[in-house]
């Protein structure tokens, strides 16, 4: 592509963004239809086709990080949304994966590379089990088109964390799900969204091109800290419109939130409020 005058434009730098430069991505975790979900972290198989066909009839088609961000640098994203998935479910691999191929979408998959084959025991007593997939089918999921990228060994909240283990977690996931698809590992995902400035840079150190955050403050915005957005079971057709047209709005309020929620003067000032409601609702009882 060249302008008027012949010359070619420069590819956008993503280091840092602006919010007007962030692109749409997809955060979701499992496809199933299940009983008990405390933490709201699966759609059922019907709701994600529902969600899968709206894009489509809508001029929109998923891809993966890798794609998508390759579009963002040429200038090429419109119509493009990334698609994430979280954790590797095996029920992503039964119910999600036929339903990209059938709209011709991709999407981008985070695996915890100690756990696979195991069940997400990182999650609070109380959370059903789900299995998470194997090794051979998170290969399987590759050959299907889709990208795997690393969520760490372990699936710890990386803010801070110490710097040994933060290394391990960021870098050994990164060599071994590598080692597995014979394929450099591209993209990393923060678990829980938990990131700081050293999570960042050991990101950066062990070789991703980019890492996928939840809500990111305004001031973090870029290559290593991109916010997505989550779709959940609730979201029919008119919050998906809403979502679509005001995302980066609800970028803007979820990260200064998020930011809010790091500031330690916010933090003291939420904690005595919470004391003096509690002195307050003692000297009632009394």
């Amino acid at each position: 592509m060249t302008t008027g005058a012949g010359r070619v434009p420069r590819a956008l730098d993503l280091r840092k963004l602006r919010l007007g430069q962030v692109p749409m991505v997809l955060m979701y975790h499992g496809v199933e239809e299940v009983p008990l979900d405390p933490h709201k972290l699966c759609v059922t198989p019907a709701k994600f086709a529902e969600q899968m066909t709206w894009l489509a009839e809508h001029g929109l088609r998923g891809v993966s990080m890798g794609e998508l961000l390759a579009a963002v640098r040429a200038g090429r994203e419109r119509g493009l949304v990334g698609l994430t998935f979280d954790d590797g479910y095996l029920n992503v691999l039964d119910s999600a994966i036929p339903e990209l191929l059938h709209h011709g979408f991709t999407a981008t998959m985070f695996i915890i590379s100690g756990l696979l084959g195991k069940t997400n025991e990182w999650e609070s007593e109380g959370t059903p089990i789900w299995r998470l997939m194997s090794a051979e089918q998170v290969a399987q999921v590759a050959a299907a088109g889709m990208e795997i990228g690393s969520h760490s060994v372990t699936h710890p909240r990386l803010r801070g964390i110490g710097e040994e283990r933060l290394r391990t977690e960021v870098a050994e996931s990164r060599s071994s799900l590598g080692e597995l698809l014979g394929q450099p590992i591209e993209g990393f995902a923060y678990p829980f969204g938990s990131m700081d400035t050293a999570a960042r840079q050991a990101v950066r150190d062990a070789g991703y091109l980019y890492a996928t955050a939840v809500e990111t403050p305004l001031t973090d915005l870029g290559i290593v800290a991109l916010p997505r957005i989550v779709f959940h079971q609730n979201d029919g057709i008119g919050r998906l419109a809403v979502k679509r047209r005001f995302f980066r709005s609800y970028t803007a309020v979820r990260g200064t939130k998020r930011q809010l929620s790091y500031n330690q003067l916010a933090q003291h000032a939420k904690q005595g409020l919470s004391a003096v409601a509690h002195g307050a609702a003692s000297t009632v009882r009394h």
